[in-house]
Parts: C-alpha cells; structure tokens; sequence
C-alpha cells in the first residue's frame, strides 16, 4: 500500500543556499584531496573552460574555478529539484552523483586515470549527489 507524501515547494533562494554551501563544502574536500595528490583536479580544473589549462593554476584561474563550481552545483541542485525530487528514495542521491561522475569522467578521460583519481573522483561526486539529494529532499518534506 503507498502512502501519499505530502511535499511543499522548494524556493529559488533555497537552492541557491544549498547549493553555494555545496560549493563550499566539496570545493574545500576538492582542494584537499588534490593537495595530498588523491587526485589531479582541484578546484581550478572546473575554470578549464573560461581560462585554458595554461591559466588554471593562477590565482584567477582558482577563482574562476570556484565561481564555476558554484554554478554547477546551482545547476545540479535546480536540475535535481525539478527532475529527481519526486522520487523519495534515500539513495536517490547517489545515482544523481554517478551520473555526475560519468559526465565528468567522459569530458576529463576517466579511462587514464589512476585508482586514487577513480575513488576520489567517484567519492567526491557521489558524496555531492547525495548532499544536494538529501538537502533538497528535506526541504520539499519539511514538517513545520
């Protein structure tokens, strides 16, 4: 027997919060794990498509990473809300980062990467989908 859930809608200055603090969150985990070479992308690798390779190791080119970033994680949290918000399943989330991941994968060749790239990377965009599916997922069903 299903049990009809009852969901309020979520606004664009939630998701907006949720996904700068997203931005945030997983950029920091990002400049870690590429700090202690778990992977070669930081978060100037998202600034790749404005400034070049040749840039993005400068101080602009890690700005214009982190600017990048949070443009993506607005994206992945409005495309997530508007697509995937409907199905409440706790692991949602997590099917929403590996098809993150996949994407990314394509553009930055996953086939050459090395085991600590490939489970950093899976570990990072996995944890981010379930964040952004989690977070918006609460908000929809929040009980006031």
């Amino acid at each position: 027997m299903r049990q009809h859930v009852e969901t309020k809608p979520i606004g664009w200055l939630k998701m907006a919060e949720i996904a700068f603090w997203g931005a945030v969150i997983w950029g920091f985990a990002r400049m870690v794990a590429n700090y202690f070479s778990f992977t070669p992308y930081g978060v100037r690798a998202f600034s790749r498509v404005i400034v070049g390779m040749g840039s993005e190791n400068s101080l602009p080119g890690i700005l214009v990473g982190f600017i990048v970033l949070v443009v993506f994680s607005l994206v992945a949290t409005l495309l997530y809300a508007v697509v995937f918000s409907r199905v409440h399943l706790w692991w949602g989330g997590i099917l929403y980062g590996l098809l993150w991941f996949i994407l990314f994968g394509f553009f930055f060749h996953l086939a050459h990467w090395t085991v600590n790239t490939l489970s950093t990377e899976l570990t990072w965009f996995l944890s981010l989908g379930m964040f952004i599916g989690m977070s918006v997922s609460a908000e929809k069903l929040d009980m006031e």
